[in-house]
């Protein structure tokens, strides 16, 4: 495990920071804002709290820009807008199919972590988190939301 797999997890939460955005400011079914609210709110904490831990473990090495980076900021505003005209239930059903290969990959680096084990862990919580919250909504449970919610309570 490296710093790379870390810094690469850093990128996908700034493309999930524009994706969740654009859903938030565009998506035209708003019965679902508050979920997009959350999900919005848990790349926010992990990006902070990624970018929190590694810019001093990158800050000597010019492979890394820890700053904005554009281009996943345009890839997931542009991802988005691919998906916002999908309804919700379709758009659930796409994303599990999207998500879920992350969730194993992020899941894997943590459980094999020999360094930076809390920053894994952080990572494979975060996915995990939107994994089970999509299945949740998936099977049309009321309680999808508390899944965004303890993770939000317990990170912010």
């Amino acid at each position: 495990m490296t710093l790379n797999h870390l810094y690469n997890a850093y990128l996908g939460e700034l493309y999930g920071i524009s994706f969740f955005t654009t859903f938030v400011e565009q998506y035209s079914d708003h019965s679902h804002n508050n979920k997009l609210q959350a999900l919005l709110e848990i790349e926010i904490i992990t990006t902070k709290k990624l970018k929190a831990a590694l810019l001093p473990l990158v800050i000597e090495s010019p492979d890394y820009d820890m700053d904005m980076d554009m281009d996943m900021t345009q890839k997931g505003i542009s991802d988005a807008n691919k998906w916002l005209h999908l309804p919700w239930p379709t758009l659930i059903d796409t994303m599990v199919t999207w998500v879920a290969p992350y969730q194993q990959r992020y899941q894997q680096q943590a459980d094999n972590a020999q360094q930076h084990h809390a920053l894994f862990t952080l990572v494979a919580d975060h996915e995990n988190t939107i994994y089970d919250f999509l299945l949740a909504e998936q099977a049309g449970s009321p309680e999808s939301i508390h899944i965004l919610m303890q993770f939000i309570n317990k990170n912010s």
